[in-house]
C-alpha cells in the first residue's frame, strides 16, 4: 500500500475531468491509493471566518457542513465514476473524516443541537473565547485541540451523547459505500478519556461511563467492516495515542514519531525506536516526509530528504506522499488557500529520485517483508528486510545531505543478515542496477569497502540485495 495525497481544490479539476491517463499515471509510479484531501460541501460561514485571516482564502476543508461532495468538483456522481475508473486501474480511493466537529453552519447543529457541546460552567472551567453565540441563539463550543485554542470556523460534537454516536456510525456506512477508505482526522480528539478530561472534568467516571461505556472508534469500525470488511481506517493522532488506536480497529495510524526522529533526533534515538517497536505496529505505520499540516519537505529536510525517504520508504510500513513533494515544492499551502502564491518549476533530479524510489519499493521484499533494524555504522543506520530467501540491506544517513558525507566503509556480520558464517556474497545496489564488485565476505562479515557504494554520493542512502554467490 502506498498513498498519495491530492489537495482536490488546488488540483482545480472537477473529478470528472481527471483523466484516466492522469490516474494510470499515478498507478504506474507505485500507488494504489489515492487519498482526495478536500472533497466535501464548503462551509459559507467557516469562508467568512478565513477571510478574516487573508482575502483569498475559502473555507477550511476540515469545518464540514455535512459529508455531501463539494459540487465544485462535480458532486457525488462523479466521485462515483472517478472512483469506478480509478478502481478498474489498480487504485483505491480516500476521503476525509471529521469526527471532533462541524462547520458553524452545519444543518445538523439545527437539526440536533443536543450532539454539539454548549456553554455549562457546571461541567467544566470555561473562558469567553471557548464558545461562540449561534444564530439560534444558543452557546456552542468551538471544537478544540486541548493544547491549543478553540478552531473558529467549528462546532465541538458531544461524543458522550448516545444518539450522535449511532449518526456518526450510519455516517460512516453510508461513506463506505462511495469510498475505499477514510483518514479519520485528529482521531485522539474523540476517545473516552480525552472527551471527559476536556468537556466533562467536573462529572464522576461513573456517571460518564453511563453515557460512553465504550470507546467510539471500536464500535464504529467493527460495525462498519461488518458490512464492508476491506474498508481502510487510516487515524491521524499524536500523543503516543497510535498503539491504542491501532487496538481499537484502525488499519493504519500516522507515524509522526519517526518524522519528528527523521527531523532532528540523534541516530541512537532514532534505531532504538526503530529497535522497540513491533513490525506489527511498523507495518500498519504511515510514514511520510510531508504532508497537508507540515512543512514543505524541501523545506524541512533540505536535501537530507533523499536518505531520509530511502529509510522512511525502506522499512516496514505504509509510504506516504503528498501532491508537490516529489516536484520539490517549497510552498506550504494552509488548507484554506487553493491558489499558491508562487509559481514553482519542478526539481527534476528530486522528482526522478523518487520516481526510482517508489519502483524500487514495489518489490514484495519491502510491502511484505520482514524487518530488523540492525545498528548504526559510520552514520549510517542499516535495516535488513527478507522475503522467501531473499534479503535486501537498506542503508541511510539522514544527518547530511547527499555527497556532505563520506562513502562510507561497513561491515556487517553475516549472521545479522541470516546468511551461513562461510557463504560466499556479492551484492546488487538497486539503485543502480550493478553488482557492487568490492562487496566481500571476510572473517563472517559483509563488507562494502569505501566508495565501494557508487549511488551514494547521489542518495546518501542505499538498497542493496544480498545474494550468495
Amino acid at each position: 500500500m502506498i498513498i498519495y495525497e491530492l489537495n482536490a481544490r488546488v488540483y482545480g479539476k472537477k473529478f470528472n475531468q481527471i483523466t484516466n491517463e492522469e490516474l494510470q499515471h499515478l498507478v504506474d509510479l507505485g500507488f494504489d491509493w489515492l487519498w482526495l484531501m478536500g472533497i466535501w460541501r464548503n462551509s459559507i460561514a467557516g469562508k467568512a471566518i478565513a477571510q478574516q485571516t487573508a482575502p483569498d482564502f475559502e473555507a477550511s476543508p476540515y469545518a464540514i457542513v455535512d459529508y455531501q461532495v463539494n459540487p465544485d468538483l462535480g458532486g457525488e456522481s462523479a466521485l462515483r465514476d472517478l472512483a469506478d475508473r480509478a478502481h478498474k486501474l489498480g487504485l483505491k480511493i480516500m476521503a476525509d473524516f471529521v469526527p471532533n466537529h462541524m462547520a458553524p453552519d452545519s444543518p445538523l447543529i439545527d437539526s440536533h443541537p443536543e450532539f454539539f457541546i454548549h456553554h455549562n460552567p457546571d461541567l467544566r472551567d470555561e473562558s469567553p473565547r471557548d464558545n461562540f453565540l449561534h444564530p439560534s441563539g444558543r452557546y456552542l463550543a468551538y471544537g478544540r485541540d486541548p493544547y491549543f485554542p478553540g478552531w473558529p470556523d467549528t462546532a465541538q460534537l458531544d461524543y458522550s451523547h448516545p444518539e450522535l454516536r449511532s449518526y456518526q456510525i450510519n455516517e460512516l456506512k453510508r461513506l463506505a459505500t462511495l469510498i475505499d477508505g477514510l483518514r479519520c482526522d485528529m482521531a485522539m480528539l474523540v476517545l473516552r478519556e480525552q472527551i471527559k478530561n476536556q468537556w466533562f472534568p467536573k462529572v464522576d467516571w461513573n456517571i460518564f461511563n453511563q453515557y460512553m461505556p465504550n470507546e467510539f472508534w471500536s464500535e464504529a469500525i467493527s460495525q462498519v467492516k461488518a458490512l464492508h470488511p476491506n474498508f481502510i481506517f487510516m487515524a491521524e493522532v499524536y500523543w503516543d495515542k497510535e498503539p491504542y488506536l491501532q487496538q481499537l480497529g484502525f488499519d493504519l495510524t500516522y507515524d509522526k514519531k519517526l518524522y519528528d526522529l527523521l527531523e532532528h533526533a540523534s541516530g541512537n534515538e532514532l534505531v532504538n525506536y526503530l529497535q522497540n517497536v513491533s513490525n506489527e505496529y511498523l507495518s500498519r505505520s504511515v510514514h511520510f516526509l510531508e504532508n497537508h499540516d507540515e512543512p514543505r519537505a524541501a523545506e524541512r529536510f533540505g536535501n537530507r530528504q533523499k536518505p531520509s525517504a530511502i529509510l522512511s520508504f525502506g522499512i516496514l510500513g505504509v509510504p506516504f506522499i503528498h501532491q508537490g513533494q516529489m516536484e520539490g515544492f517549497t510552498e506550504k499551502l494552509p488548507v484554506q488557500r487553493i491558489r499558491p502564491l508562487k509559481e514553482e518549476t519542478t526539481d527534476e533530479k528530486l522528482q526522478k529520485f523518487y520516481q526510482q524510489l517508489l519502483y524500487i519499493i514495489k518489490d514484495p521484499v519491502f510491502r511484505n517483508g520482514e524487518m530488523l533494524t540492525l545498528s548504526m555504522q559510520s552514520g549510517v543506520i542499516l535495516v535488513r528486510r527478507q522475503l522467501e530467501g531473499r534479503t535486501i540491506l537498506v542503508g541511510a544517513d539522514i544527518f547530511n545531505a547527499p555527497g556532505n558525507s563520506p562513502n562510507p566503509s561497513l561491515s556487517i556480520p553475516l549472521m545479522h543478515l541470516k546468511l551461513p558464517l562461510d557463504a560466499k556474497v556479492r551484492c546488487l545496489d538497486h539503485w543502480t542496477g550493478q553488482t557492487i564488485d568490492l562487496a566481500r565476505s571476510e572473517n563472517d562479515n559483509l563488507v562494502l569497502p569505501q566508495n565501494s557504494i557508487t549511488s551514494w554520493n547521489e542518495t546518501g542512502g542505499f538498497l542493496l540485495e544480498v545474494f550468495l554467490d
